[in-house]
């Protein structure tokens, strides 16, 4: 069984919908690379002699630093010292970058013509081999694409093939993620990755401090910083602390209980993007043993939907800075999704008329729902991401089901492998709530990560307890399968109305948006939805 090994991407999870069988698209456009880094050097110097560099403040230091998982300045923090094939834009599109054009060439074979005249940091060509040897890393460790190394070919200097090992038409759409970063083989992607990217690496000091400096011989249009430092601070207070005193230009991300604070600050910037993450509950429907199978009772299930005041969630846990959910998969990211499917809203009416309908009433006028003698009692779990993170948001839904009748215990982890262990193994629950980021254009991935039956090694992470049925399955399978946009897109539509319209699977809570501070001096920001896949290269400084 999977547990909690779950793929790079579902941290701040991955999935949207450019679905590309073949693009011979236009040159990328010039707002410059994506992530990126490369070997040692100097700060470069303006005419004034002063380096133009700036410090931003982040979370913990998650770098791996060994074996094929290694990923330095790479994952989850992306200082663009290395890029990949395609790139992602803010929007959701794809477009070429060290790639220019690829074609489906049939027999689930992929063929990617490279960009030439491109140099890694420390000056050697990129080419098919470097290419190969990157995709074979990735594939080694935490595949997204369904590819052994042995499926990765060189056909010429610039021209590469990579087979499927199944029917998958998302190849591109996972593409886009730093897992599949282009390395040079001359260096370690644990100490000193050398990449293609705008920037290259100066130095690392765990826990401490990544600095990344201009790669002079980038072959797109080069950074306009000298240098960047990335500040690890994990603390939110100090975070912000160190904004407001000026030891750092930048803070990433800002701490949501704290946006009118930073928004106070004199000389402060803040940055929202278009949502592209997500709350919701998941509900345990299998393999549960009384009292926790409650919720096989699909009536209950969007009952619960019904009872959840999304509006109240938006302005009073996240300030305005949120939308009120639909699915899992926010607009910016695949709006066909919210199109296809009818959704839930707050409707207590509804939500009482259900309750009554599966036999659920309070009989004894204690303000709790009953039924046979036995209270309506549900366990909820908070652990991913860490439930010190989530909060308040646990708290007001359980607030909001207890003013329907339902009495929501909460149970806490902050140790995402010890939540896991509770959640797969034990099953003393009803519900949990999770948050996820689309980090890559794959639609499929999320319901395919979490809940398919479909599965190759038998079991997605949560499928024991959370698994929808099988025709779902079937159309995530399609939608992963179809290297045609329109199938693709039909199947994954069809999969969504499943998941939260029929079976209800799912109670979507809210689309988040990221939230990125910057001093007033600080110019040509453009923010991502997607952390990962954050372009710094276009950041100046205006002293």
């Amino acid at each position: 069984m999977i547990r909690h090994t779950r793929p790079l991407v579902l941290l701040v999870a991955a999935v949207v919908l450019g679905l590309l069988a073949a693009c011979a698209s236009p040159a990328p456009p010039s707002a410059g690379p994506q992530p990126g880094t490369g070997p040692e050097a100097a700060p470069a110097v303006e005419e004034t002699g002063r380096p133009k560099a700036i410090v931003i403040g982040v979370g913990n230091d998650q770098f791996r630093l060994e074996g094929d998982g290694a990923n330095l300045g790479v994952y989850p923090l992306n200082a663009n010292i290395t890029e990949t094939l395609v790139r992602l834009t803010p929007d959701y599109r794809i477009v070429p970058w060290l790639a220019e054009r690829w074609e489906y060439v049939g027999d689930n074979t992929w063929r990617f013509y490279l960009r030439q005249g491109v140099k890694f940091h420390n000056g050697d060509e990129f080419d098919a081999e470097a290419a190969k040897w990157s995709l074979e890393k990735a594939t080694r460790w935490q595949p997204l694409i369904p590819t052994t190394p042995d499926d990765i070919v060189v056909v010429d200097k610039y021209t590469l093939e990579l087979t499927t090992s199944v029917p998958f038409g998302r190849v591109i759409e996972n593409l886009v993620h730093p897992s599949y970063a282009m390395y040079s083989p001359k260096g370690d992607p644990g100490s000193n990755p050398i990449g293609t990217g705008p920037f290259r690496l100066d130095e690392y000091k765990q826990n401490e401090f990544l600095r990344v400096v201009k790669n002079e011989a980038y072959w797109g249009d080069a950074a306009r910083l000298d240098a960047i430092t990335f500040r690890f601070i994990p603390d939110n207070s100090a975070r912000i602390l160190a904004l407001q005193s000026g030891d750092v230009d930048m803070i990433d991300p800002v701490p949501r209980d704290n946006t009118a604070q930073v928004q106070a600050l004199p000389d402060v910037q803040l940055f929202v993007s278009q949502p592209s993450a997500y709350y919701a509950l998941y509900f345990a429907t299998h393999d549960q043993e009384p009292p926790y199978d409650t919720l096989t009772d699909v009536r209950l299930r969007r009952a619960i939907n019904y009872a959840i005041d999304r509006e109240t969630i938006v302005n009073g846990v996240y300030d305005g800075y949120a939308v009120a959910a639909k699915s899992l998969t926010p607009p910016v990211v695949f709006p066909a999704i919210n199109q296809g499917i009818e959704g839930f809203r707050y409707d207590p009416e509804k939500a009482q008329a259900l309750f009554a309908e599966a036999g659920w009433s309070d009989s004894d006028g204690d303000g709790i729902l009953d039924k046979d003698g036995e209270p309506l009692r549900l366990v909820l779990v908070s652990g991913f991401p860490p439930a010190n993170l989530i909060k308040p948001l646990p708290e007001v839904i359980q607030g909001q089901l207890r003013d329907m009748g339902v009495d929501v215990e909460l149970k806490e982890y902050n140790d995402i492998g010890a939540y896991y262990d509770f959640v797969v193994d034990d099953g003393s629950l009803h519900m949990v709530i999770e948050g996820g980021n689309w980090n890559t254009a794959d639609v499929s991935f999320l319901p395919y990560a979490l809940f398919c039956g479909c599965n190759p090694e038998g079991e997605a992470i949560l499928y024991k307890r959370f698994w929808v049925n099988e025709e779902f399955d079937q159309a995530v399978q399609e939608a992963q399968a179809a290297v045609d946009e329109a199938a693709a897109t039909e199947a994954a539509v069809r999969a969504a109305r499943i998941w939260v319209d029929e079976y209800t699977a799912v109670a979507p809570i809210a689309y988040i948006p990221r939230l990125v501070a910057a001093r007033s001096g600080i110019e040509g920001f453009q923010i991502h939805p997607s952390t990962i896949s954050q372009n710094w290269a276009s950041l100046t400084l205006n002293e």
